[in-house]
């Protein structure tokens, strides 16, 4: 596997061609669906019904609620899967792995994204603090060796990463929680990724 820069891992969605599938898996609202049914067929899957509720109502037919852990969203087979800041809160994450990587076509491609593991950084992540102390939910912090056995035990292998999140970006999403849960503002400061220590950026194929 090779790493590379945030910026060039970013440029994966120039590589989906009109006619690929792509699900997003933990698609919320389905924001990232309705922005790529437009070159590509896109699909949804979440584990939140009020958030699926929130859907544009020219793609709630195309997401669907789903347990990851217990089965595939769909019958078809897809050529592009993501899953963004999923897999942490996942307990059987081995199982959600399996059932992602059967729903890719071999050659298919997997983009995750999920927090690293760094010591002491939990102590100092918001998001952290926010599932562990406050819903009690799991918020896991990966080293690359754990994801990397986690994919190639599901027939996906690692072919590229980056790291992204650095100081800045995690002042910026401290002073966020203090706008929003302190003063009970709306308002929040856009944090762009650029390379840092703070999460993985996984680019995986699925090999057979």
């Amino acid at each position: 596997m090779k790493k590379i820069s945030v910026s060039e891992f970013n440029r994966w969605k120039d590589e989906i061609t009109s006619n690929d599938k792509f699900l997003d898996i933990g698609c919320w609202s389905g924001a990232i669906v309705l922005e790529l049914n437009k070159k590509c067929d896109a699909w949804g899957a979440d584990f939140n019904k009020d958030k699926l509720n929130l859907a544009d109502n020219g793609i709630k037919n195309k997401l669907v609620y789903c347990d990851i852990t217990k089965n595939k969203p769909f019958k078809i087979k897809f050529d592009w899967a993501l899953m963004s800041e999923v897999i942490e809160h996942i307990s059987d994450e081995d199982n959600a792995i399996k059932n992602v990587s059967a729903s890719l076509k071999k050659g298919g491609k997997l983009i995750l994204t999920t927090p690293r593991s760094v010591k002491f950084f939990q102590i100092w992540d918001p998001a952290w603090i926010r599932w562990k102390m406050g819903r009690n939910e799991r918020h896991y912090h990966y080293q690359i060796s754990e994801l990397k056995q986690l994919l190639e035990k599901n027939n996906l292998e690692i072919k590229k990463y980056a790291i992204y999140g650095n100081l800045k970006w995690m002042i910026i999403r401290w002073t966020n929680v203090f706008l929003r849960y302190v003063l009970g503002l709306k308002k929040q400061i856009h944090a762009s990724l650029e390379e840092g220590f703070c999460g993985w950026m996984i680019y995986a194929e699925k090999i057979k």
